[in-house]
């Protein structure tokens, strides 16, 4: 299923801050009857047994329990960089259709920056290869400092060592790459700024995708901890395999799953228009998206490129909210909980809390926080997620201040 970056298209979100009552506890006016709460959720306001969810009925403190004041819900904040291959193989034509690899990229990039479903994400890029500028001219070395800046690594081969960018004028430092063509900023506002950068580059050079992918994951870090409580992500396009700087597969992959791992966590998405498909995809398996997306053997490049870029957008943040600081005083993180009322009346459901994606029940509705230790997005499981989206009708309710419902 597809979906938009707005992840629930329709769906009524809200947030209610609680008074501050205790899990359990309190009565609530519902209608004029009176009923006290109790832990089991058995009270209700009219003296029968209720649910401890439903509007008007007391119990669990996770509904009536915690009368609320209603506020609106942000979406987490999405940001790309875009780290495009300008090698000199994108001057092919891809394996099927007409024109070249590049026009086809380009195309779809600007179209992407400037549709309306984009707006409101910001968007950065930078290409590779960059030119160093060294001129590599040792060919033999015992470490990296031997080729010279620009110029390596030293790679060994029979028990001597090679400088890898010997010949070769494609940049292998990361800083490079970690310093944006355009920084990221707020489509629509920037989409000029990138459609230029594109009028500017084109195919040249090697494939330094190591140097690349490192300096694209430095800078979507940094940018996470200037931008906190934005989702972050790299877009690395490419249309072969690594030729210079550390072409080692297994290099790469630990480059992608270093930034998954790290602090801020950096998803690494692939979209591959051309070259081996095993070696992109265990890129994006590395980098925590699962698979590349493999546009090369399509008939319209341009329009399959257009279409990963959507499907990312969807992918990337589709059930992500930014936690509601209350009226007053600090937030409890054990004292949050969501609550989703189906459309149409449905009854409400105190969604349980697990302790992050590896625990998300299969099938089964869920939530987290980004970062147990220092949270600052509630993540919805991948399952829940695609059950909630379908109801275009339904309400998010974050509850502040009652005890946090677990799985």
């Amino acid at each position: 299923m597809k979906r938009s970056i707005l992840g629930f298209v329709g769906l009524g979100l809200v947030f209610a801050a609680s008074t501050g009552c205790d899990a359990g506890t309190g009565a609530e006016d519902g209608g004029g009857g009176e009923g006290a709460g109790n832990s089991s959720g058995t009270g209700s306001p009219n003296g029968s047994t209720g649910d401890g969810f439903a509007t008007g009925s007391t119990g669990s403190g996770v509904g009536g329990g915690c009368a609320g004041i209603d506020k609106t819900a942000e979406k987490v904040p999405l940001d790309i960089y875009i780290m495009l291959d300008q090698s000199g193989s994108m001057s092919d034509p891809p394996s099927m259709g007409g024109g070249t690899k590049w026009d086809a990229v380009s195309s779809a990039l600007s179209t992407f920056v400037n549709q309306p479903e984009a707006a409101g994400i910001g968007v950065g890029i930078q290409y590779f290869p960059l030119d160093s500028g060294a001129n590599c001219n040792v060919l033999q070395c015992n470490v990296d400092g031997d080729c010279g800046a620009g110029c390596g690594p030293c790679e060994g081969f029979g028990g001597f060592g090679i400088c890898s960018g010997y010949g070769a004028s494609d940049s292998c430092l990361v800083t490079d790459y970690a310093t944006p063509d355009v920084e990221i900023a707020t489509l629509p506002g920037n989409a000029n700024a990138i459609i230029q950068s594109i009028g500017n580059h084109g195919p040249t050079g090697g494939t330094p995708t190591s140097a690349a992918l490192e300096g694209a994951i430095s800078h979507a870090q940094t940018w996470a901890n200037a931008n906190p409580g934005h989702a972050v992500i790299v877009v690395l396009a490419t249309d072969g395999d690594p030729t210079s700087c550390n072409s080692d597969l297994a290099y790469i992959n630990g480059v992608a799953a270093a930034g998954f791992g790290g602090t801020p966590s950096i998803r690494t998405f692939v979209i591959g228009v051309g070259g081996s498909v095993s070696a992109l995809n265990g890129f994006a398996a590395a980098g925590g998206t699962g698979s590349a997306f493999m546009i090369d053997q399509d008939p319209n490049v341009q329009q399959a490129f257009l279409d990963a870029l959507n499907q990312i957008q969807g992918i990337a943040l589709p059930c992500s909210y930014l936690i509601p600081a209350p009226d007053q005083g600090e937030i409890n993180y054990q004292q949050v909980n969501v609550q989703y009322t189906p459309g149409g009346g449905g009854t409400p459901q105190t969604l349980p809390k697990v302790s992050g994606l590896a625990d998300c029940p299969p099938g089964g509705n869920a939530w987290y926080y980004d970062n147990e230790a220092m949270p600052t997005q509630i993540v919805l499981c991948p399952d829940t997620c695609t059950n909630l989206s379908q109801d275009t009708m339904g309400q998010i309710k974050i509850v502040l201040g009652c005890d946090t419902v677990v799985q």
